[in-house]
């Protein structure tokens, strides 16, 4: 099997119908790995594997979109079928207190119990299976990181939330899939600066890295989707998608 990414959740801030909040499966062999774990994301991700089966986690950052399933995922582990099983956790700074923060302080539990939580940053890689990931930082209202992930000649980006257009540009150049939220529709001045990318600025991002197909995510309820896709569209010369709950991609060497 090559290099597959399935979409667990694509909503942004807040889920929507049907639609489950930041999370999503890659997997090449046995290997696997999970980006973020956003509102409703792992009851998808259930339909493909295990929390056992997973290899590693990797949180974008520390805003519930992002992270809150790993509570319920924590009890799964701890009291489940798969009790004992523990999995490594890397994640933007502020991640792990947020964890230890929704735990409740009154009882012996405690996040670490069957997480080990390991803080990254821009510059460190990761060795996972047969996967080599790349972390960079990302502009966003936390400590935010994007995640490079290569394996045999295949190439797949995904921004996090961010709003850093050069930053994206310089970790997504000639990724085979650029993975990138997409919050807004229309013009990035008529948004809150350094939080978020249009679908603009995420096509701009593509087209300026010479990716191979860009699929658009953390698209928030309100934004009209036709619109954002039409937007990014005229921008980028390559393949243009929007993402899916339960859609699988395979990504081409």
């Amino acid at each position: 099997m090559g290099l597959e990414l399935t979409v667990l959740g694509s909503a942004g801030s807040h889920t929507g119908v049907g639609r489950a909040c930041s999370g999503y499966l890659v997997r090449h062999g046995d290997t696997n790995v999970l980006l973020d774990a956003g509102n409703g994301s792992t009851a998808n991700l259930q339909r493909f594997v295990g929390f056992a089966d997973l290899d590693a986690i990797v949180i974008s950052h520390r805003h519930v979109d992002h992270c809150v399933d790993l509570v319920g995922a924590y009890y799964a582990l701890k009291f489940g079928p798969d009790a004992g099983s523990r999995l490594p956790v890397y994640g933007a700074a502020e991640v792990d207190d947020a964890l230890a923060g929704f735990m409740q302080r009154d009882t012996a539990l405690a996040i670490s119990d069957v997480y080990d939580l390991h803080t990254v940053a821009g510059g460190d890689t990761i060795e996972v299976g047969s996967m080599h990931l790349r972390i960079a930082d990302a502009v966003h209202l936390t400590p935010a990181i994007s995640v490079r992930v290569e394996v045999e000649g295949a190439t797949l980006v995904y921004s996090g939330d961010t709003a850093g257009i050069p930053e994206l540009i310089e970790v997504a150049r000639g990724a085979d899939l650029l993975l990138c939220e997409a919050t807004w529709a229309g013009d990035r001045e008529d948004y809150p600066p350094g939080i978020h990318l249009t679908g603009r600025d995420a096509a701009l991002v593509a087209q300026e890295a010479g990716v191979g197909k860009l699929l658009l995510t953390h698209v928030i309820g309100s934004t009209d989707r036709d619109r954002l896709l039409a937007e990014a569209m005229e921008i980028f010369d390559g393949p243009v998608e929007l993402a899916e709950d339960l859609e699988v991609h395979r990504v081409p060497g």
